[in-house]
């Protein structure tokens, strides 16, 4: 027996990871056509106005839709950040940096259970813990508005000279013509890939992997 054991809370709860499994699919479309900083903006707006929601939320039908916002926020969220560190990156510092995405992960995780803790016993704490969300949220949507779009989603787009721009600002120097043209290759080498990349998805031998 669950003390939880409502539909209500267990619907509040779930429609957040599939809206985030549903927005996935849009976001991965708009990451590759429309860059990384455009799925962060929309992640970031989404996560802010599902927070927003959420805490003036004055029916059930605010927090469904609350959660709907932040699973579409989830779901590009999880298409770009990631592939921006990785793009952003050089070369020697690109596992680390990935390794501390995961760790900020977790150290949210502890946080906002430390603020339910500490809002347990306020008559206005749901709305607290709820709230403090938007934090992160804005953070996002202001660090997407304002850092440069990445050299490799420029290139994927024919932006060639404002790719070997941002890849001189951000190594700061003139010397990256070997990482240039290493970003140039690897583009063209994923145009080249005709087949469907979900048609991949569902092979035989990918389907272990897919069941897991």
């Amino acid at each position: 027996y669950c003390k939880y054991d409502s539909q209500k809370l267990q619907t509040f709860t779930s429609v957040l990871f599939l809206t985030g499994l549903l927005a996935s699919f849009p976001a991965a479309w708009v990451t590759t056509h429309k860059g990384r900083k455009t799925s962060m903006v929309i992640s970031g707006a989404l996560y802010t106005a599902g927070c927003v929601l959420l805490t003036a939320a004055e029916h059930v039908w605010m927090l469904y839709i609350g959660r709907v916002l932040l699973g579409g926020g989830v779901g590009f969220a999880i298409q770009c950040t990631t592939l921006y560190n990785s793009e952003m990156a050089p070369a020697r510092l690109r596992g680390a940096l990935n390794i501390l995405f995961q760790l900020m992960v977790t150290i949210g995780i502890l946080v906002s259970q430390l603020i339910n803790y500490g809002a347990e016993h306020l008559p206005w704490g749901w709305r607290l813990s709820l709230g403090t969300a938007v934090i992160p949220a804005l953070i996002l949507l202001i660090g997407g508005m304002v850092l440069p779009e990445t050299p490799n989603s420029l290139v994927e787009r024919g932006y060639l000279e404002e790719a070997r721009t941002v890849l001189t600002r951000l190594r700061g120097t003139e010397d990256i013509d070997i990482e240039y043209e290493d970003i140039l290759m690897a583009v063209q080498q994923s145009k080249m890939i005709d087949e469907n990349p979900y048609k991949t998805l569902f092979r035989k031998q990918y389907r272990p992997q897919l069941i897991i």
